[in-house]
């Protein structure tokens, strides 16, 4: 744990000094990371999981984790101070989606019995916001949820609300499909100075979702029909106006995940078919298929920095995965990159900061958990001596997988099994 603290005040120290931060960017441009540290963040609210999901300015780790038996998830804070439990809005559930922002439940059934959060419990769940470490609720577009997938450095958060309107698309027979029974109309949200507005969609689409934000004013999202298709058209605002991002020949998730300021996005595209879906990088209007690891059958691209490297997860075809990094148009196993007398197998990279430090979870083996992790790159004579051994593989539990399942669903992952979820 002492270890732990000095890294993340070393983290703390880098990250709030502009000309550290620089120099060191320049760095991890220049010099080939060879190797990580890894910190174990462990599994701090009692239950067996915890996932990092940001990497935050103020220098701290946010993220979530269950709590005993692992039911629910509270979002959660990792501070050189000390571990800290942002509890809920009066719910079962809280989680962190992107940078400081997710959702948190509220005591309060949905009147529409709808579950928007993807929980189980059928609450009300609101967007929320991290203000001097507690959460702060958004306000929605008229209708009874919402969901703050990311934000910004100028106080612009980004996500989905439902609004008062009753959406048709979300019916089958007349009636809400599980699991999130919706019947409200979705829209891409966009908060600013407590306020809510929102964005146009792609033509013809009746539900969509702002999924990410970068500082220059550009938002990422996707929009398509509630049930049969929510992510039909990849999208890009900038400027009032809304482009379609195509795709890598599917017409189905094709779901942006992150923007950096040089407007450069990654996320997830199926392929051709819509039976895989594979990680892209888009840029300058083309969308680049990412790949996956050699015998893996699908991937996805959870953060993009402003270096252009790009973290996230591939996956063979029984949801065993791996943490990857794309860089220079090549894909890395992270597993290949951490010390052999680590305990941890890198199941998922959810972000990357332009330090190249790497967050996300894990599963230790011999604890018998999936604890939350991050990743110091070391680089010349720091850099540890490449793993040599063959690298191991470990799928989740199938208790914790589905409930990892639950949370990505509210991203728009909606590949990350074997078959659509």
């Amino acid at each position: 744990m002492m270890k732990s603290k000095q890294l993340l005040q070393m983290a703390l120290l880098a990250t709030l000094s502009p000309s550290i931060g620089v120099a060191l960017g320049q760095q991890a441009a220049k010099t080939p990371v060879l190797s990580y540290q890894v910190i174990n963040l462990g599994t701090p609210l009692g239950g067996t999981f915890a996932s990092a999901q940001a990497l935050s300015l103020e220098g701290f780790v946010a993220g979530y984790a269950s709590l005993p038996g692992d039911a629910t998830d509270h979002a959660v804070l990792w501070r050189p101070s000390g571990t800290k439990d942002l509890g809920t809005l009066g719910g079962s559930n809280s989680v962190v989606l992107g940078n400081l922002s997710g959702f948190s439940e509220t005591a309060t059934p949905d009147p529409l019995a709808q579950d928007f959060c993807d929980t189980g419990t059928h609450l009300i769940c609101l967007a929320f916001t991290v203000v001097n470490e507690r959460e702060v609720a958004l306000p929605t577009l008229g209708g009874t949820a919402a969901a703050a997938l990311g934000n910004n450095d100028f106080g612009q958060e980004v996500g989905t609300s439902l609004t008062t309107a009753h959406d048709p698309s979300c019916l089958v027979g007349g009636q809400p499909q599980p699991p999130l029974y919706q019947i409200q109309q979705a829209l891409p949200a966009v908060w600013q100075n407590g306020k809510v507005n929102t964005l146009p969609m792609f033509a013809g689409d009746s539900n969509g979702s702002a999924n990410a934000n970068n500082d220059v004013g550009q938002i990422t999202g996707s929009s398509g029909e509630c049930v049969t298709n929510q992510s039909a058209h990849a999208l890009l605002w900038e400027n009032g106006k809304v482009t379609n991002l195509g795709s890598l020949g599917g017409a189905m998730n094709n779901y942006p995940a992150a923007i950096n300021n040089l407007g450069q996005i990654t996320g997830g595209s199926d392929l051709s078919g819509d039976q895989v879906q594979h990680a892209f990088l888009w840029q300058k209007g083309v969308m680049q298929d990412l790949g996956t690891l050699p015998g893996d059958s699908f991937s996805f691209g959870d953060s993009i920095n402003n270096l252009g490297q790009v973290v996230g997860y591939s996956c063979d075809v029984n949801f065993t995965c791996s943490a990857v990094l794309w860089e220079n148009g090549k894909i890395v196993d992270l597993n290949t990159l951490i010390p052999s007398s680590s305990s941890l197998v890198l199941n998922y990279a959810g972000t990357i900061n332009d330090l190249g430090f790497i967050a996300g979870y894990a599963v230790d083996q011999s604890a018998n958990s999936s604890p939350a992790f991050v990743l110091i790159p070391k680089s010349g004579a720091n850099a540890q001596p490449p793993r040599t051994e063959p690298i191991p593989r470990v799928a989740m539990p199938e208790g914790l997988r589905t409930l990892v399942q639950q949370r990505m669903r509210v991203r728009g992952a909606r590949r990350i099994g074997p078959s659509y979820q």
